[in-house]
């Protein structure tokens, strides 16, 4: 569901969800619904005024992060505003993204994937993976990924932003554990002051396959597509972000 009217009403909560593409958005939007809640989607610059209209069981989720407004009134700590960020592992995201906007992929959600799909034909994988990496662009609107890790950090340090990984939130079907499962669950609900939630019951019908952008939603699925080569490149631009989302380097390339 996407934002198309604005009205005058407020939800009694203000909640954003910023999920970045190829980090599991329908994870968490699973968990939401599960507990009865609806997402409406905002796309880039999320604002104040988008949350008017919404009903109570009612949240805005974007791929962005939000306005300096929305950013501002978080600091202030009025309005009852909320907000979650998930992530994922770069380098997983990376991988995902790759198979996503492949040639040959035959999942598609709009003209402007289409349209890069037919580019990007006329390059191998491995040119395909390196210039994701390189942040080499096509476009000056183009999505990359590893770009929007860098510029969403203004909500990985916000104290008042919850942090949800993807690692945690997967569970056993994706590689992860029930506890770290049901523990994220429970914490989302606790951070969004919402009672009266079964974490266990939900935790149980997070994982779907369902989803029209879902490929594997593996843990460490990176080890067995990146080349070493390739890892090495990825640790050598972006070894600062994975260190700074709490992920850990290949050993082969710590000393870099």
């Amino acid at each position: 569901m996407f934002l198309k009217n604005i009205f005058r009403t407020q939800p009694s909560k203000k909640i954003l969800i910023v999920s970045l593409q190829k980090s599991g958005t329908h994870l968490i939007h699973n968990v939401m619904q599960e507990a009865g809640f609806q997402g409406v989607g905002v796309g880039k610059d999320c604002r104040l005024s988008h949350f008017s209209g919404l009903k109570d069981n009612q949240y805005l989720w974007s791929h962005f992060t939000p306005s300096d407004e929305v950013q501002m009134s978080l600091e202030e700590g009025g309005q009852s505003l909320y907000i979650i960020f998930n992530f994922r592992d770069p380098r997983d995201v990376l991988v995902s993204w790759f198979h996503w906007l492949h040639p040959k992929s035959g999942k598609s959600m709009h003209l402007h994937l289409d349209y890069m799909k037919k580019v990007y034909s006329h390059f191998t994988d491995d040119e395909l993976i390196n210039i994701f990496i390189r942040n080499d662009k096509f476009r000056e609107v183009e999505y990359n990924p590893i770009e929007h890790f860098r510029l969403s950090r203004v909500l990985y340090f916000h104290p008042r932003v919850m942090k949800v990984r993807f690692e945690d939130l997967v569970g056993p079907k994706g590689g992860g554990t029930d506890e770290k499962q049901i523990n994220t669950t429970k914490d989302i609900f606790r951070y969004l002051e919402i009672d009266g939630i079964d974490s266990h019951q939900i935790a149980r019908k997070i994982f779907s396959e369902t989803s029209v952008t879902f490929r594997k939603g593996m843990i460490g699925e990176y080890k067995k597509v990146l080349s070493t080569e390739q890892i090495y490149l990825f640790n050598k631009l972006h070894g600062d972000i994975i260190r700074q989302y709490g992920y850990e380097l290949d050993d082969f390339d710590v000393q870099g």
